[in-house]
């Protein structure tokens, strides 16, 4: 079995090697990382496998029940969800995300079992020589979900359960210690799945920069006048539009607001 293939046959590992490139890109402001990262979200997005994927791997992982019985229901009525999919289409779908940069990556994860085990219920055949393979990976896969913990983050802010953001709860303590509060609440925002909360954060912050800018105007020298200006017109004039460019503007704006200060 070749890597791609190996790879192409554990969508967990793929979602926690991604995972591990935005940490690195925010941490290290690599914007080529994060960009990575946004293509890669773009593509599950899109997808119907790569998307119940997605959400398969995140309900497990995130599942907490301590009734055998439950748990085993649960994991079934998940696996169940691929069963309208060829093992060819899953395969093609998981390949297409991945890159070179993946190759790269040290695959540190503590649900690396987890991962394998979903992996098996997903692609075994249900045949009688393959019942007590499966069985044995059910039987783990519920042995971590009665075992499994609610996550915390012990950070000031707590991210939200939303498809991008449970991508990030593992790394969020390890990864963003070093961020200031300004840099943490973008991040929240960024990985939150709200129109409204991006929009309130966009505003308050372009109203930020330009109450920044008027405290400026004060200067003696025309050309730093000038240039203020020029910019506080581009701000008043800003459609605060939620796009696909958003996370760039918002970027953008917070840097301008740190200049400012």
């Amino acid at each position: 079995m070749s890597d791609i293939t190996r790879i192409a046959k554990n969508f967990g590992l793929i979602k926690s090697v991604y995972n591990n490139i935005l940490s690195e890109g925010i941490t290290s402001k690599d914007d080529s990382k994060k960009k990575v990262f946004k293509e890669y979200v773009n593509n599950v997005k899109k997808n119907d496998i790569l998307k119940n994927q997605f959400l398969v791997y995140t309900n497990i992982e995130n599942k907490v029940q301590t009734d055998i019985a439950k748990a085993t229901l649960f994991v079934k009525e998940n696996i169940d969800i691929f069963s309208k999919y060829s093992k060819k289409e899953i395969l093609e779908a998981n390949s297409s995300i991945i890159k070179d940069i993946l190759f790269e990556q040290e695959i540190v994860d503590d649900r690396t079992d987890l991962y394998e085990n979903i992996s098996v219920l997903i692609f075994t055949n249900k045949t009688p020589e393959n019942i007590d393979k499966i069985v044995e990976a059910t039987s783990n896969v519920v042995d971590y979900i009665i075992n499994n913990k609610i996550k915390v983050i012990n950070e000031i802010y707590e991210l939200p359960n939303s498809m991008l953001s449970t991508m990030m709860v593992d790394k969020y303590n390890e990864k963003y210690s070093s961020l200031d509060e300004s840099e943490k609440k973008m991040l929240k925002v960024l990985i939150e799945s709200t129109d409204e909360e991006k929009q309130k954060l966009y505003t308050e912050t372009l109203r930020e920069c330009i109450d920044m800018i008027d405290g400026k105007l004060n200067t003696d020298d025309l050309n730093i006048k000038d240039k203020l200006l020029k910019v506080k017109d581009k701000l008043l004039n800003d459609k605060k539009e939620i796009n696909e460019d958003f996370n760039t503007n918002i970027s953008k704006l917070f840097e301008l607001r740190n200049n400012l200060k």
